[in-house]
Parts: C-alpha cells; sequence; structure tokens
C-alpha cells in the first residue's frame, strides 16, 4: 500500500472508532431515559463489544501491514454500535416518544443488521494481509456492499409489520419501485457472498507461509462460533419453537473473540498455540452441537413415549450426560487427527516409546529421535541435566542449550527440549515435555549410573596407579636412605672388628657414629611410615592435627571434634587436611587459615579454608579426590580469584 492509502486507512479506523463511542454514549443517554430489560441486555452487548474492537483497531492500525484489517475491526465496531443505537432507539420511542413522526427513519434503519455480517465477511476476505486473495476476487466486495445496500433499501419497502416493538406502527412508504425489484434477488445474493468470504480464506491458507496461516488459525478459533450460530438457532426452534439463550450466548461470544482473533493474529500470533486453541475450539463446537442433537432427539422421543415432556426433559439431560465423556474423547481424538496432527503425532510416539521401552524392546536414549520425527524437526534436541551441575548433554554426550522448553519432575528441571527449525509451538512442546518425563528421567538416571560406575572405575585404577608408585617411591626411599645408611653402618662395624685388636679404632668415636647413623636411619624410617599413616593418629584425630599445625609460620584457626571415629576415616581426614593446608601455605600465600572438623548428618565434614589468593581448581586425577570417594565420600573445592579458597570433604560415618 501506498503512503497515502495507509493515512487514509487510518483516518477511516479513527473516524469508526470516535462515531461508535458517539453512537454508545447515544444508546446509554436513551436507556436511561426509558430503561428496560431488553435495552439494558442491548446497551450490555454493545459495551462488551465496541470498546473491544475499537480499541484493537487503533492498536493494530500502528503496523502498516495491518490498517486494512484495523479499518474494517473499525467498521465492524461502528455497525455494531450503529445497531444498537438503532434497537435503544426503537425502544425509547415506542414509550416516550412519537413513532408516527420518525416512521421514515424507522423503515430505513429496519435491515441495518445485515451491515454486520458485510462487515465480517470483508474481515475474512482481506485477512491477514489487507489484500485480496487474487485478483479474481475484485468483484466481490463491492457486489457485497451493492446486494446489503439493496437488502437494506428494500426492507424500507417491504410491506410486511415491523419487529417490535414497532409491530403496530404504518410503513411510511408504499410499494417499491421498479428499480428496487432485484432488492428481493439481492439477499438470495449477498448469503453465497458471505459464503464466498469464508471459502477465500480456506483458499487463502493453503497458498500462506507459515505465520500468515497462524494468523488465519486465530481468526477460525473465534469465528468457529459464526457456522454454529444458525445451526443452533435451527434446533432451539425445531426442539422449543424459538430460539433461545445458549444459540445467543454462541452468537454473541463470536461477536466478542473475532475482533480479538483478529488483533492477536496480527500483533502477536505466536502468543500461544494456535493448533491447540483451534483444535479446542472445534471439538467443543462440534461436541455442543453433537449433545444439543442428542438432548433434542432423545428428550422428543421419550417425551412422545410416555406422553409427559418433564420425563422427556429428564430422560434427554441423563443421555446427554453419558454421551458427554466418552463423546469427548472420540471428538478429541477425531479433530486433532485433522486439525493438530503434530500433537496427536508427538503424543503418540511418545506413548508408543513409553511401551517399547518398558517391553525392552526400544532403549530411552532413542527419545531425541523419536520427537524429531514425530514433530518434523531433523533439528530437535534433548538434553538431560548431569547431577550435580547445571549442565545439559544428549544422549551422545553433546552439550545442549539450556534456553528451551524445560523438563520438570516434583518441581526441579530434568532436562530440556530445544526447538530446531520446525513448526511446533512452544505450548506444544511443553506438553510434550510433560507427557516424557518419565522417560528424561530414566535416561538420566541411566546416564548417572554409567557417569558413576565410570568414575569408579577409573578412580579405582587411578589408586591401583598410585599404590604402585607409592611402593616404587618407598623402595627408592628405602633403598637410597635408611638401607643404604644401615649397609654402610653394618660395613664400618665389620671393618672396626678386623681392627679391634691392634688399636688404631677409636671405639668410643665408633659407637657415637654408629648411634647417630642409627638414630638417623630409625627418623628416614619414620618419615617412610608417616607417609603411610602417621603415627600420630594413635593418639586420635584431635592430636594428629595439632602436631601437624604445631610449626606452621602462620594462625591456624582449629575445631576439631574429639569423638572417637574409624581409623579410615581419621586418617583420611588427615590426609585432606594435610594437603589443603600444604597447598595453603605453598601456592596460595594465604596469611590464615581457619580448619573446621564437625560431624553433621551421620558425615565428617572436614571444611579448610584460607585466605590467599584463590584460583585453585580440583585435578582430574587427583589422588585425594579418589582416596576420599574410594570411602563413599565427597570432594568439593571452592576458589575464587582473589577470595580465599575453600576445601571441604564430607566422609561417611557412624553417628
Amino acid at each position: 500500500m501506498s503512503g497515502a492509502d495507509v493515512s487514509w486507512a487510518r483516518r477511516t479506523t479513527v473516524a469508526a472508532a470516535l462515531l461508535a463511542a458517539v453512537l454508545v454514549a447515544l444508546a446509554g443517554a436513551l436507556t436511561g431515559l426509558a430503561p428496560s430489560a431488553a435495552a439494558l441486555l442491548t446497551l450490555g452487548i454493545a459495551l462488551v463489544v465496541v470498546p473491544t474492537s475499537t480499541a484493537l483497531s487503533i492498536l493494530v492500525a500502528r503496523r502498516r501491514d495491518g490498517v486494512v484489517v484495523a479499518m474494517l475491526l473499525g467498521l465492524l465496531s461502528l455497525s455494531v454500535a450503529l445497531v444498537t443505537a438503532k434497537e435503544v432507539w426503537l425502544r425509547w420511542l415506542a414509550e416516550d416518544g412519537s413513532p408516527t413522526a420518525w416512521a421514515w427513519l424507522v423503515a430505513i434503519t429496519a435491515e441495518n443488521a445485515w451491515w454486520v455480517l458485510a462487515t465480517f465477511g470483508l474481515l475474512l476476505l482481506y485477512f491477514p494481509d489487507g489484500r485480496l486473495p487474487s485478483l479474481r476476487w475484485r468483484w466481490v466486495p463491492p457486489t457485497l456492499v451493492v446486494s446489503v445496500a439493496f437488502v437494506q433499501a428494500y426492507g424500507a419497502f417491504e410491506q410486511a409489520p415491523f419487529r417490535p416493538p414497532m409491530e403496530n406502527l404504518a410503513r411510511p412508504f408504499g410499494s417499491p419501485p421498479s428499480w428496487l425489484e432485484f432488492g428481493g434477488f439481492a439477499f438470495f445474493v449477498m448469503l453465497p457472498l458471505f459464503v464466498a468470504c469464508a471459502v477465500s480464506l480456506l483458499l487463502r491458507y493453503r497458498r500462506s507461509t507459515a505465520t500468515q496461516r497462524q494468523q488465519i488459525k486465530w481468526l477460525a478459533v473465534a469465528g468457529v462460533g459464526m457456522p454454529l450460530y444458525p445451526l443452533l438457532c435451527l434446533l432451539e426452534i425445531l426442539v422449543w419453537g424459538h430460539a433461545t439463550w445458549f444459540s445467543g450466548c454462541v452468537g454473541l461470544a463470536s461477536l466478542v473473540s473475532t475482533p480479538v482473533a483478529a488483533g492477536i493474529a496480527v500483533l502477536r500470533h505466536d502468543l500461544y498455540d494456535v493448533d491447540k486453541a483451534l483444535a479446542l475450539a472445534t471439538t467443543w463446537g462440534v461436541l455442543t452441537v453433537g449433545l444439543l442433537a442428542t438432548y433434542a432427539a432423545v428428550s422428543s422421543a421419550a417425551g412422545l413415549a410416555v406422553g409427559d415432556s418433564h420425563v422427556g426433559v429428564a430422560v434427554g439431560t441423563a443421555a446427554t450426560a453419558l454421551v458427554l465423556l466418552p463423546g469427548l474423547r472420540v471428538v478429541r481424538r477425531a479433530v486433532d487427527a485433522r486439525t493438530y496432527p503434530l500433537r496427536r503425532a508427538a503424543l503418540a510416539a511418545v506413548d508408543r516409546l513409553h511401551r517399547e521401552v518398558s517391553a525392552g524392546r526400544a532403549q530411552p536414549e532413542q527419545l531425541q529421535e523419536v520427537l524429531r520425527s514425530a514433530l518434523r524437526d531433523p533439528g530437535l534436541r534433548v538434553g538431560y541435566l548431569v547431577p550435580g551441575s547445571a549442565t545439559y548433554l544428549d544422549s551422545s554426550g553433546g552439550e545442549v542449550p539450556d534456553d528451551g522448553v524445560p523438563v520438570w519432575l516434583d518441581g526441579e528441571r530434568t532436562g530440556v527440549l530445544v526447538r530446531g527449525s520446525g513448526v511446533a509451538s512452544l505450548e506444544l512442546l511443553r506438553e510434550v515435555a510433560d507427557r516424557c518425563t518419565t522417560l528424561v528421567e530414566v535416561v538420566r538416571l541411566r546416564s548417572e549410573v554409567a557417569m558413576a560406575l565410570e568414575q569408579a572405575q577409573s578412580s579405582r585404577a587411578r589408586l591401583l596407579e598410585i599404590g604402585y608408585e607409592e611402593r616404587r617411591r618407598m623402595e627408592r626411599d628405602l633403598h637410597d636412605g635408611a638401607q643404604q645408611r644401615l649397609v654402610s653402618l653394618g660395613m664400618r662395624l665389620r671393618l672396626a672388628q678386623r681392627h679391634l685388636d691392634d688399636g688404631t679404632v677409636e671405639v668410643d668415636n665408633l659407637l657415637d657414629e654408629s648411634v647417630a647413623e642409627l638414630g638417623t636411619a630409625v627418623a628416614e624410617l619414620r618419615q617412610i611410615a608417616h607417609g603411610l599413616r602417621p603415627s600420630s593418629l594413635d593418639d586420635g584425630l584431635p592430636a594428629a592435627l595439632s602436631n601437624l599445625v604445631r610449626d606452621l609460620p602462620l594462625a591456624v584457626d582449629m575445631d576439631v571434634d574429639d569423638a572417637p571415629l574409624p581409623d579410615t576415616v581419621a586418617t583420611t581426614a588427615y590426609f585432606v587436611a594435610s594437603e589443603a593446608i600444604t597447598n595453603a601455605i605453598k601456592h596460595a600465600d594465604a596469611t590464615r587459615i581457619e580448619l573446621l572438623v564437625v560431624r553433621r548428618d551421620g558425615q565428617l565434614l572436614v571444611r579448610v579454608t584460607d585466605d590467599g589468593r584463590g584460583g585453585a581448581r580440583l585435578g582430574v586425577r587427583s589422588g585425594l579426590a579418589d582416596r576420599v570417594a574410594a570411602l563413599g565420600g565427597s570432594l568439593h573445592v571452592a576458589s575464587p580469584e582473589g577470595q580465599g579458597t575453600e576445601v571441604e570433604a564430607a566422609l561417611p560415618c557412624a553417628s
């Protein structure tokens, strides 16, 4: 559209909004002058429909690609306001006015309600992009407007009595002029054109883009009440002899929801899963007609059979109640198969995988491929939360982003579904995520077990390697240290024995040196043994830790539980504290260390905190971590840069 056309459409929208507001205000004033139940009901309907349509038309008009739809919404609001003002005016005129003086205006406006359907039809024809489906439809809008104008003009000359409350008012005009004879046939032109406008929307849907299809579906959700309204009226007339409140409510709901759906379609077509909404609307629409037909048929047949209308009503109500739940399931499956095949395929695929996994014929890790096929989305990914972290991995170990649709179990996130290039809506993915909760948890638990087994095997291998390395170190230390020293001492003593008689050996010096060598050898042996298990642990963990920190060059604040501990737990706790303190002194430039050893919830908590420079990391092949894991405990290191380091080990022990 050119800039001039856009400006003209926006001005028309604003003008229609202002005029509609004036007409509703006039209807309110006339209702106040001549209040009645009918006038109040009519005004209430207008207050629901007109402000909604008007506000949405103004909002949609702000978008360049929505100005035509906005203008038609504004004209729809104006036509409803005009009909409302006329109906309220007729009520006032019948009670306090001069009907005879205004008979000409009553006649002219007698059939103006058709303009509501005309604007609705044009909205269907131009929705959602403001263009006709093709040039072949150019004749439809002017023909529709002219036919409605002829029907209204013909209605002014019609000789039948006016509708209540003007049924006693004489017709002011005579027979219609010859040029209006076509007006009688215009009605039969107008109705097919309404149908053609609806058909044009279906034809447009087949050639539309994905976004336009979503927009058209939004309008279809609201418009499902339009074809239901005349059917419900007909059924009510057949059963009760007149239309009742139910069909009126359906028509009113459709009249209110159509502008809302059109506005959402233009402004936020992805606000909700429109396929789900359309399926639900169609399901309940079909079910409503079916239940009403069941009620009418059963109640009529029962009333005729027993001759009592009350019995017929009761039997019809009972039959309707019995049909409701099974009918809902049958209709829902049938409608989903036609209007929402993606949902049906996805949920059926998940249920089928559930059964296959339970029967042992499939693996839960196939969930990603199953969903890709069912949702027609080859890029879809299923991520499983890695235990103890915020990372999601797929079944092959690849990292999955966490910005998809979460999978919840008992209020906790266990997985995530990340949409690829498919058309599945977020709402559908949420429903699928709820359905595959068990499968995701099974895969997550299986991966956790596999990871734990892998870590246990790796830890066992590292412990064996550390054990072998420790034995080699002990052998080297014994060979190069105490063993060499003792061998050397033995050789010196043997040499001294040979020269003892000739007086060349100073016995006192020899004995002093031998005792010194023995002392050194004993010290080295103790040091080697200390690497296996500190002898100070014989006096308990508190004594061993006190001995450990006694000669350190910095302050250590200790808080150690003095309750007896199993030797394996005490030894592991000692090594955790020893290595953490050693690292704090050697690498962290710490000036103060805090050591806490306390029992808590059946575990021994060992925590070493320093005020060093931080940045420490727990190595993948940490022997200390393996030692803790071998005892069934856990080891965590928190060391932000510049904020010190905290090493914490939790070791299982008896309370």
